[in-house]
């Protein structure tokens, strides 16, 4: 039997690479991806938030500019024009019927036409007169109401258009003033005027309704984009300093405990006892309509969700051991509260906040549209809904339709990404 050599046996393996750890945005990011609903209403509220930010410069209309509005392109469907007013003119035709002559008319630079050029001659041996008015471009591809010829002189009379039952004007066409004439049963020996009116049927458009328009001449679209502006912020920023206080109060209850938590938490108690939607009719009944106001009261029913979910957060995390090497190293109950117990809170919080922003924003146009919320001058989309309401059943649907459909998807857009949260901040959850 053949030896074989032990160093031949022995065979270095290479060194396994320890794996690095994953970060936690990372790790919640690839989570959160994983769901095309998620990602879907992501990016949905992504859209709405850069239309609500960037409103004042992508909105076809101002709403709150009153210079920009119209009453009379009040309840306009969608799809319908803003025009311009109609071009119209008055031509003063002086003609001299003795003699041959040539006159160069110019218009304004907001004419469909550039200039026009009248020539006429006398007939002889006739009390008549040659005329022709000749148009550059033409105006035939111009819808024109019928041209009306007046001012002729008594006893005058056309080969052209058609006079007036009971005036003296006549009625013709552009193409006819090309060549027509004047004959008289008097004697044309005399200058005289003869006065056209040209007036368009239509103007230009200026603005197209997609959305139509409502009860006021707004554009829906515009005012859709700034209502959205209008509910985002005032959701965000209630939801905002409702969180900061409740998150506050429910952490002190937590970490202290004792009467302090007693007394805070009834106070929360109490809060959450009454329906959500009667204190804020309460609160703004007292306090009366406008944006500070809503806020105010929107906070003041939203705090105590939050002051719930951190101290039921902040009772699990006091008893872990990092909390209490905070404390054996004598650090201050504030530092200890805001520097180590508060960030391993926020998850939980992140997400209530996500809620309770579609829920902010659904009491808000809540009662906006039962009168007491946000004035007429600031529209949300609850009023914007509440301003089309009235014209429901005359079947001018669109003024509160499109507006509930924007709210409608704002809401849904904050829950999906809250619900998704939900199950990433937590793996508990996981399905």
């Amino acid at each position: 039997m053949s030896s074989i050599d032990p160093a031949a046996e022995s065979v270095a393996l290479p060194e396994q690479k320890a794996a690095k750890p994953v970060p936690p945005a990372v790790r919640i990011a690839k989570d959160f991806l994983e769901s095309s609903l998620a990602v879907l209403g992501l990016a949905i509220l992504s859209l709405i938030i850069l239309v609500a930010v960037f409103a004042p410069l992508i909105a076809p209309q101002n709403p709150y500019d009153l210079s920009e509005i119209r009453l009379e392109d009040s309840r306009q469907p969608p799809g319908s024009q803003r025009m311009t007013a109609p071009w119209e003119t008055d031509l003063e035709l002086a003609i001299d019927p003795g003699i041959e002559g040539t006159t160069e008319i110019t218009f304004s630079e907001d004419a469909p036409v550039e200039s026009a050029a009248l020539s006429w001659a006398p007939i002889s041996g006739e009390d008549a007169v040659s005329i022709s008015l000749e148009f550059t471009p033409s105006l035939e591809g111009v819808s024109l109401e019928p041209l009306r010829l007046d001012d002729l002189p008594r006893g005058s009379e056309l080969n052209i258009g058609e006079k007036h039952s009971f005036r003296s004007f006549w009625t013709v066409k552009a193409a006819d003033l090309q060549n027509f004439t004047l004959s008289s049963s008097r004697a044309l020996d005399r200058p005289f005027e003869l006065e056209l009116a040209i007036k368009a049927t239509e103007g230009e458009a200026l603005m197209t309704y997609w959305l139509g328009t409502d009860g006021q001449g707004r554009d829906m679209l515009s005012a859709i984009m700034y209502g959205l502006r209008t509910s985002l912020a005032v959701g965000v920023v209630s939801c905002f300093f409702a969180m900061m206080i409740g998150l506050s109060l429910g952490m002190i209850a937590a970490f202290f405990g004792g009467r302090i938590e007693t007394v805070i938490m009834r106070i929360v108690d109490l809060q959450l006892s009454f329906p959500t939607i009667l204190v804020a009719l309460m609160l703004l009944a007292i306090l009366g309509s406008g944006v500070e106001k809503v806020m105010l009261a929107l906070i003041i029913v939203q705090w105590a969700y939050f002051a719930r979910t951190a101290r039921s957060v902040a009772l699990v995390e006091r008893g872990k051991e990092y909390m209490e090497a905070a404390q054996c190293l004598a650090l201050s109950k504030s530092r200890v509260i805001f520097r180590h117990l508060l960030p391993n809170c926020l998850p939980p919080i992140i997400v209530v906040a996500t809620v309770q922003v579609a829920n902010a924003i659904a009491l808000e146009a809540t009662l906006s549209f039962l009168g007491i919320g946000l004035p007429v001058t600031e529209p949300s989309l609850g009023l914007l809904i509440s301003n089309g309401f009235e014209f429901m059943l005359s079947g001018r649907y669109w003024i509160s339709v499109y507006p509930g459909v924007a709210l409608l998807i704002t809401i849904i857009a904050i829950n999906l990404v809250g619900d998704r949260l939900r199950d990433v901040l937590n793996p508990r959850l996981n399905r």
